[in-house]
């Protein structure tokens, strides 16, 4: 059986997300002109997100920058991993609230969530006023200790759907998501000239600002990505108004069926480590336990996978066909080759 280069192969692995700084407020509104009220420009600044890569984070000295799956690859902690969160400040009732939604995703997650009030911590969480942003994933390993990874503009007078919906979205990104709207899948039909207006008016950006936190997605190789899940509590709510056939995106305030079953995936116990040895030049994009993954070449990556006893399970479609060299035995590296006498037909081999 031959397979393009770019040919998807299913074995049965999760997949990998995103790394960069990101932070949130909301955009729940619709109006034809964009001409809102201090009020709903308020409500819209309480729950707005955006997203900016690490290395831009150098121009925030004070530890703040604008923020299913899908994102960047290599930023999810090791599966099993104890995230210690300390709070650097906030009313003992507040924290609390906040950290309970946090580690709802520890039902989901291989990962021990928990709250330290002294010490050393993976996740720093401040209250202030410069929005809702948080690192994501592993990069909160190289933010000093002083200075807080995560920001969250709520105080005890917010609403509890507030607090549950920042404090899970804002999580979600230290454990390694990023924006759902922009998965490398989805196909928004934006009207460009209103998302420009109405992000001019509500957040006071430039076109440029707009292109990169809102229209682009990630694109196939900085990312590993399911399908777009419009119920994740990673996306961004999308009034109709700003799509060309009236697409929308509600205001999720829980996780997802396919949050919580992304998550686990992208945090399994049984992981395998799977390179591009194949003998082409090209990219190789491969689709592992119902996560979208390309590989560039030489590229390594570390994914979750299924087993059935010793063996590793491989599908080349969701029909059940299977690819060459099926149920190889399981072990925790492998690779992708080609056949000796025809570069583009592929197999995985144990490494």
């Amino acid at each position: 059986m031959q397979k393009s280069f770019a040919c998807y192969f299913i074995i049965a692995i999760a997949a990998v997300l995103a790394l960069s700084f990101t932070a949130c407020q909301k955009e729940n509104h619709e109006t034809s002109a964009y001409m809102l009220s201090v009020e709903e420009i308020s409500e819209i600044n309480e729950n707005f997100c955006s997203t900016i890569i690490e290395h831009d984070y150098n121009d925030h000295s004070n530890g703040s920058v604008d923020d299913r799956g899908s994102g960047l690859k290599g930023k999810f902690w090791p599966a099993g991993q104890v995230l210690r969160v300390r709070f650097q400040n906030g009313s003992t009732a507040l924290q609390n609230k906040v950290f309970n939604y946090f580690a709802t995703w520890g039902n989901s997650a291989n990962v021990t969530i928990q709250k330290v009030t002294s010490g050393n911590a993976e996740i720093r969480v401040r209250f202030g006023t410069i929005g809702h942003n948080s690192y994501v994933g592993t990069d909160n390993l190289s933010i000093a200790q002083s200075v807080q990874t995560m920001n969250l503009q709520l105080t005890d007078n917010s609403n509890e759907e507030s607090i549950r919906r920042a404090a899970l979205h804002e999580f979600g990104h230290a454990l390694g998501l990023n924006h759902e709207h922009q998965n490398p899948y989805a196909s928004i039909p934006w009207d460009k000239p209103k998302v420009y207006a109405y992000y001019s008016s509500t957040q006071g950006w430039s076109q440029q600002m707009v292109d990169a936190q809102v229209i682009n997605n990630l694109g196939w190789g900085p990312a590993q990505h399911t399908s777009l899940d419009v119920q994740s509590i990673m996306a961004y709510s999308i009034p109709a108004s700003l799509t060309t056939n009236g697409f929308s995106i509600p205001w999720n305030t829980q996780l997802s069926d396919l949050d919580k079953e992304f998550i686990g995936k992208m945090y399994s116990g049984t992981r395998i480590t799977v390179r591009h040895a194949a003998n082409i030049n090209g990219n190789i994009t491969i689709y592992l336990n119902g996560v979208t993954t390309t590989l560039y070449k030489n590229e390594t990556i570390k994914v979750p996978a299924k087993t059935s006893g010793n063996t590793l399970q491989i599908w080349e479609c969701p029909s059940g066909c299977v690819w060459s060299s099926f149920y190889p035995s399981y072990g925790t590296k492998y690779k992708i080759v080609s056949a000796t006498n025809n570069p583009n037909d592929l197999k995985l081999v144990q490494d």
